[in-house]
């Protein structure tokens, strides 16, 4: 008897799981590029007129592009500023063929951040970020090159931001 029911429990099992989820499609990438080959960083925010440059030396630590720039704060850079701009996952893509007449709705049309990657090849790759998403959880973004516009989390944008408007000067020589 605890034979038949253990198996009417393993059928019953077997029969009523759900079914697994359906694979999850990875996240598209606005771009992607080895954090490595990254020698150069401008931000600028049209918007408020603030721009920072930060390039690497061949000691492999990041300074600020100016003559003789100091070396930037390690603790707020760390290895996370090249991470994230080599290549952030988008949320979602918004078009693949985005118009002219159309940048406008998305703040493309007059970005608050401009982004240009200078790589070891010496390619440069300039991004537009656009305006937030209605929710405010996201931002709109295209490589200044293509017709295609992402969203980006928020957070990916603020980290940003704040790199222009606090940058990240050395604790005794902060500006």
């Amino acid at each position: 008897m605890v034979v038949v029911v253990v198996a009417l429990g393993v059928v019953l099992y077997v029969t009523t799981r759900p079914a697994p989820p359906p694979p999850s499609t990875p996240r598209p990438f606005v771009w992607s590029v080895d954090m490595d080959q990254l020698r150069r960083i401008v931000i600028s925010l049209p918007r408020t007129g603030k721009t920072q440059a930060w390039v690497e030396h061949a000691d492999e630590y990041w300074y600020f592009d100016s003559p003789q720039g100091p070396q930037v704060d390690l603790k707020r850079w760390g290895g996370g500023i090249p991470l994230i701009l080599s290549g952030p996952g988008a949320n979602r893509l918004i078009t693949e063929s985005v118009r002219d007449d159309q940048l406008r709705s998305y703040g493309l049309a007059g970005p608050s951040m401009r982004i240009q990657l200078t790589l070891q090849n010496r390619e440069t790759i300039a991004i537009d970020v656009g305006d937030s998403t209605p929710d405010g959880q996201a931002y709109y973004i295209r490589l200044a090159s293509s017709r295609s516009v992402f969203t980006v989390d928020g957070s990916w944008y603020s980290v940003l931001e704040r790199l222009v408007l606090d940058p990240p000067y050395p604790a005794a020589g902060r500006h």
